[in-house]
């Protein structure tokens, strides 16, 4: 758990560092094929903390194992209308949200980190799981968005 702490505060220091030095139109043009913008890219990572923080409180308190709910990304990303948002809206969302889950997963006890979620397929993962698939997904999605930056 101490790596996933420090490489979150990492995080939350290097993007906002490197964001600040992506060209507003490179950050809102969508990407080959057609594919989210880094404005949507950073947007999805919004969604992604706000589920995933949520997850991370509710299997604290709820009956065990906790279902891990999915959410239809494209549709969250459309619904938030990021591709139009202000860049510094979305950054600053992102770091809010970011701090929150870092707050929260400081927080947990080793006895917490054990607790369950059931996945769609039927198979059962921790919460340590959780947060450590939490911090991949970010980290390729930040690749996405800051391909010649190592974060």
């Amino acid at each position: 758990m101490i790596q996933a702490i420090s490489e979150l505060t990492r995080l939350l220091t290097a993007v906002p560092e490197a964001f600040a030095q992506v060209d507003a139109a490179d950050a809102a043009a969508p990407r080959p094929g057609g594919k989210w913008s880094k404005l949507q890219l950073l947007g999805h990572l919004c969604d992604s903390a706000l589920n995933n923080l949520s997850r991370f409180i509710k299997v604290q308190y709820e009956p065990q194992p906790l279902s891990l709910a999915l959410y239809d990304q494209n549709e969250w990303v459309a619904a938030q209308q990021y591709a139009g948002t202000p860049r510094e809206e979305i950054l600053s969302l992102w770091i809010s949200l970011n701090q929150s889950v870092l707050r929260v997963i400081s927080g947990l006890s080793p006895a917490q980190l054990e607790l369950v979620f059931r996945l769609e397929t039927g198979e059962t993962v921790t919460l340590q799981w959780l947060i450590d698939d939490y911090l991949n997904h970010m980290k390729h999605h930040l690749g996405q968005i800051f391909p010649d930056t190592e974060l």
